[in-house]
């Protein structure tokens, strides 16, 4: 129940981070169907633990840290086109120095191999680390002669306007194009998603403010977190909308309806996702043929309706043993209650069997009808 924590000297906070990233998300449900257990991840401890049986928790234990740390590796051998004020076209400027499959760059550092990924940007070295500084070198030398550069690279500065760190795992908004740290752009959305007057989710680069893109927000976000994000939006937009739209009645439906303009009558909302019928105005079941305060007066008392209903008929009349209403269409004056008691019809006496009410009709009442 307490399940394993996953503890190995080489798992720091920068390889645990990685489960923030899609690669990590992945390899995580990769896993847990593989292996049969569950692993939670609690990002703001950066603490791991896996459930299940002893058996296939040692062994989800150990090709967790094994994937984690062969994806920190893959990490390091990449480098990165955009980010960090680096020149929005960076990539165009490798591929006209270099060519498509960067073999100018790999005459100038012999021995190495490189794999350039044009839909995200990034450079894969295989194998030789030590290369590496070299092959970073000469791309920021092509970045420091672009014209197009913004700002300089030498920045001694902060660079992430959430964090005020140098900025890691970069990313940069689509919209204004303003670089941050993946993760706290994911925990600035995850603030968001605790704290719904947070809405529109902004840049937070000074004098920016441009709202951050739907795209932006399927890159961060994975998985439920982004449904969480969608769910709060929509929350705080009913929250702001001043009475205007309310959620569907219904525990826990996710439907919204506009209420109805005041001083008009209310019509119908028929939810979608529970096919529950609402009424615009009093946000009651949707009652036609009565008003609103009318059906309010019948939900607040049940009975009220049965009461006007029974006023003026000599028809109708109450068990005084047990108070249920009768009504009599024909017949004689003996009735036999609901609770099992015998009722006089005239003077509402009541007896634990039949012959005592005939007996007590002839005797009082002179006759049975």
């Amino acid at each position: 129940m307490r399940g394993k924590t996953v503890e190995h000297d080489s798992l720091t906070p920068a390889v645990l981070q990685l489960l923030m990233s899609k690669d990590g998300f992945n390899i995580k449900n990769s896993l847990q169907q593989e292996t049969g257990t569950y692993i939670l991840f609690d990002r703001h401890n950066l603490n791991l633990r896996v459930f299940g049986s002893p058996n296939k928790v040692a062994l989800a234990h150990d090709k967790l840290i094994q994937s984690l740390l062969s994806l920190h590796e893959e990490k390091q051998l990449k480098i990165h086109l955009r980010g960090r004020d680096l020149p929005p076209d960076l990539m165009k400027q490798m591929i006209k120095n270099f060519g498509p499959d960067l073999r100018g760059l790999k005459e100038r550092v012999p021995g190495v191999d490189l794999m350039l990924n044009i839909n995200r940007h990034v450079i894969s070295l295989n194998g030789r680390k030590e290369l590496k500084p070299r092959v970073e070198e000469i791309i920021f030398e092509i970045a420091r002669s672009s014209h197009h550069l913004v700002g300089t690279f030498d920045n001694d500065g902060p660079n992430c306007p959430i964090c005020l760190c140098e900025v890691e795992d970069a990313y940069r908004l689509e919209g204004c194009g303003h670089v941050f740290c993946r993760l706290c752009l994911v925990e600035q959305c995850e603030s968001a998603i605790r704290n719904q007057g947070t809405f529109p989710i902004c840049c937070t680069n000074k004098d920016c403010g441009d709202i951050i893109l739907l795209t932006d927000l399927r890159s961060l976000l994975v998985g439920d977190k982004l449904e969480d994000l969608f769910r709060a939006s929509l929350g705080a937009f009913v929250t702001t909308s001043g009475g205007t739209y309310r959620f569907c009645p219904s525990p826990d439906c996710p439907s919204i309806y506009r209420v109805a303009d005041p001083g008009t009558a209310g019509e119908p909302f028929v939810c979608g996702a529970c096919y529950s019928e609402t009424c615009t105005r009093c946000h009651l079941e949707y009652h036609p043929y009565l008003s609103c305060e009318r059906y309010k007066e019948f939900k607040e008392d049940p009975d009220s309706s049965l009461i006007q209903w029974c006023r003026g008929k000599d028809e109708v009349k109450s068990c005084l043993a047990c108070g249920y209403v009768i009504e009599k269409v024909d017949g004689c004056n003996h009735v036999e209650c609901k609770c099992g008691k015998h009722v006089c019809w005239v003077c509402l006496e009541f007896f634990s069997a039949s012959d005592e009410c005939y007996s007590h009709l002839r005797n009082v009442h002179k006759t049975i009808i």
